[in-house]
């Protein structure tokens, strides 16, 4: 593939090399010094790779309609805006707050676990997630994600709480919470509370490695395909190929 990098900062760079060493070619690259714009070259483009900023998401995704180049969007704290997915016409992209595909497993056992847990009752649930002191959103958008696991399958919980607690949390609210602090590449934690025992599950980062992974191969998924996609539609087909293997 001919890449059009979107973003050039940590993410970015480390996509430049997990593609490069899967023979892919970086064909141009857009950052804050020469933003993706409505006149930028994009004829050798086969498809973007976006993890810029939350408020460049809406101009990258209407530009890569525009040019009817594919885009994976990476870029986290858009996601109050991601109605304009389906407003905006010829769009073929594949977005996730994560990309890791350590990390949608950990989902899925997350969704599991708290049918098990939920239905057993006695139990309480929480979520807590540390990141780099470089991330600019918090709670992350793989937090959003969990926790909308959580309240789906969890019983008893249907609203969610990210702001400290001055007083005492209702029963149905599920407090997520952050830290931001130093290189954490990012870790979630997910705690099942008891009288008797608690459960943990945590999802641990080593680097963005896994992230950026993951990206340029639903980049290669996407690529001769059109519409919209999320995570589940590309680990689906990615899992049942695995399979046979």
């Amino acid at each position: 593939m001919n890449i059009g990098l979107i973003g050039y900062g940590r993410m970015g760079k480390m996509v430049e090399q997990v593609a490069t060493g899967k023979g892919h070619s970086i064909q141009a690259i857009f950052d804050i010094n020469q933003p993706l714009e409505s006149d930028s070259k994009t004829k050798n483009i086969d498809l973007f790779i976006d993890f810029s900023m939350a408020g460049s998401v809406p101009r990258n995704l209407q530009i890569a309609a525009a040019r009817k180049i594919p885009i994976v969007e990476g870029t986290t704290g858009w996601q109050d805006q991601i109605h304009l997915l389906e407003e905006i016409k010829d769009l073929t992209c594949i977005f996730s707050p994560n990309f890791s595909i350590g990390v949608y497993v950990f989902n899925q056992i997350a969704a599991v676990a708290s049918e098990l847990i939920g239905a057993a009752g006695g139990y309480d649930v929480f979520l807590h997630e540390w990141h780099h002191s470089g991330k600019a959103d918090s709670p992350s958008g793989t937090a959003h994600k969990l926790a909308n696991t959580l309240l789906q399958h969890f019983t008893g919980k249907d609203k969610v709480m990210t702001e400290t607690s001055h007083q005492k949390i209702d029963d149905n609210v599920l407090h997520v919470t952050s830290t931001r602090a130093g290189h954490v590449p990012g870790t979630h934690l997910i705690g099942f509370d008891g009288e008797y025992d608690s459960l943990k599950l945590e999802h641990c980062a080593r680097s963005r490695a896994g992230f950026v992974y993951g990206a340029v191969e639903a980049a290669e998924w996407i690529l001769n395909r059109t519409g919209i996609y999320t995570m589940d539609d590309f680990m689906q087909d990615y899992l049942n190929l695995k399979k046979q293997d």
